[in-house]
């Protein structure tokens, strides 16, 4: 059994996806089959708070058009819920992942054993097979979202570093709430208005306050 292709054959997208259809068409337009997701929960923590009463919101950006597998999401949720449930209560923070894998990828397998040229077609049939499911983001879209206290700042900034690994491109921590100009002044961080896709200078805060 081969194992999988590197992320990088399927990380770019420029194009609408084939539809996925669980039905007998074998219309080229219809991708059938394949994997199921392997993220099946897309929250954690504290759901009864909600978000305006966090004192941050923070959020992980990706700064360029990419395609996200199930798996990575799965990893990138275990890698922030889990130690932030040990670390901080599940009480004291709330998490989410907006990304859904939808979209179906498809693999030209290719036998890699002695005579395989005499089984198989090759690429003139390289449409391929489904093979699993992956979000598709745009550049300056958010992830993922966590809710947190400033005093726990530290730590939710570091397992969002550590999340941001499992990502093929580059990506950055901004804040999209905050309850008070003096804590998103000590957080540090950039204010990003995710529905606008751009940062908000503290200025301009500063200003429409006075």
């Amino acid at each position: 059994m081969a194992s999988k292709r590197p992320w990088r054959c399927y990380s770019s997208w420029n194009r609408r996806p084939y539809q996925h259809k669980r039905s007998a068409n074998h219309r080229r337009e219809y991708a059938r089959g394949g994997a199921q997701s392997k993220i099946q929960r897309f929250w954690g923590g504290n759901k009864a708070i909600p978000w305006e009463d966090w004192e941050l919101v923070v959020g992980l950006k990706v700064n360029m058009q990419i395609q996200i597998s199930s798996n990575a999401l799965e990893a990138i949720r275990i890698t922030i819920n889990t130690p932030l449930q040990k670390q901080l209560g599940r009480t004291n923070f709330r998490f989410r992942v907006r990304s859904k894998p939808f979209q179906k990828y498809r693999e030209n397998r290719m036998l890699a054993f002695a005579g395989a040229d005499r089984v198989q077609s090759g690429m003139r049939n390289s449409f391929g097979r489904s093979t699993g499911v992956c979000a598709r983001v745009k550049a300056g879209a958010i992830i993922l979202d966590v809710g947190c206290n400033l005093r726990d700042l530290p730590y939710v900034r570091d397992r969002l570093r550590i999340a941001s690994m499992k990502i093929s491109c580059g990506s950055q921590t901004v804040v999209t709430q905050y309850k008070s100009v003096e804590i998103l002044k000590q957080s540090g961080l950039p204010l990003y208005d995710a529905n606008k896709r751009r940062e908000i200078p503290l200025y301009s805060i500063e200003k429409a306050k006075a």
